[in-house]
Parts: structure tokens; C-alpha cells; sequence
């Protein structure tokens, strides 16, 4: 099957930024290989240049033609599903905005309102406080440097 894909200045243009500046990196790939139909190659060599199957390109070709920049786009699936539920991550920044608790305290409560285990680490539990804004800063309960050096002496 052949893949020969014509692309307007704009269509061109479009697709050289996406290829470099999209934030996910499937995006980037595909517009990357419709670029390289556009400039001749073939869908093997295009796959080959981009470390993809053959198919692949096929696929993105058949969709460039019948749906355009949005057929493109619209085969991202989005990763990963987040490991944290959003009731759980709603309770976690209802305890976390009332009461100074510890992420490991956070957790616990957490369990013990859902009635089942943490399913992901508190890394990940930080890392979703944070993007729902919450900050938090480690306490260290150990001696200062200088006030260790004297004792030993």
C-alpha cells in the first residue's frame, strides 16, 4: 500500500512544532512520521527512521486522510490510570487542609475512612497532594553538626 501524504505550507508548519513541542511523546512520533511520508519516504524506512512498525504508519496515514489533525490527536490513551481514587485523594486534602498531619498519618486515615489498603506509596500520595497544592516539609529531629562535635571531644 502506498503512503503518499500532501501537506499544505500550514499542515507542514503545524506538524513540525507538534513533533518537537507536543508534551506527549506519541504525539511527537506520529507527527514526526507523517513529516517523513510528506517528504518521500516510505512507510518501512519512515517506520524504521522512528523505531515504530510499518503498520503503524499505515494507520497514521489513514487517519491523517480521514480525519485530519484531530484523527492524529485523538489516539493518545493517556497512560497509566492514577493509582490514587478521587474519593481517596479527597479525603487525603480534607485531612491534609484541617489538621498538621504527616504523610504517613494521612495515609492511616485514609485506610481507615475507606476501609482498604493504600494501593499506591506515600511518594505517590505527596506527589497528588502537591499537584492539588499542598506542600509539606520533613522535620528532622536530629542535633545540629556543631552541637554533636562538642559532645564527642
Amino acid at each position: 500500500m502506498k503512503c503518499i501524504i500532501k501537506l499544505s505550507e500550514a499542515e507542514r508548519h503545524t506538524l513540525q512544532q507538534m513533533s518537537v513541542n507536543h508534551r506527549h511523546r506519541d504525539i511527537r512520533t506520529r507527527a514526526a512520521g507523517l513529516l517523513l511520508l510528506a517528504n518521500g519516504l516510505s512507510a518501512p524506512k519512515a517506520a524504521g527512521a522512528l523505531d515504530v512498525s510499518a503498520q503503524s504508519i499505515y494507520n497514521w496515514c489513514r487517519l491523517w486522510k480521514e480525519q485530519g489533525l484531530c484523527g492524529l490527536l485523538s489516539g493518545h490513551g493517556g497512560g497509566r490510570p492514577r493509582a490514587l481514587s478521587e474519593a481517596m485523594l479527597a479525603t487525603a486534602a480534607e485531612v491534609a487542609r484541617t489538621e498538621s498531619k504527616t504523610l504517613g498519618q494521612i495515609a492511616k486515615r485514609i485506610e481507615a475512612v475507606h476501609g482498604e489498603p493504600m494501593p499506591c506509596a506515600l511518594e505517590t500520595l505527596s506527589v497528588a497532594l502537591r499537584r492539588e497544592g499542598f506542600s509539606f516539609k520533613r522535620n528532622r529531629f536530629s542535633l545540629k553538626k556543631s552541637a554533636t562535635r562538642k559532645t564527642s571531644r
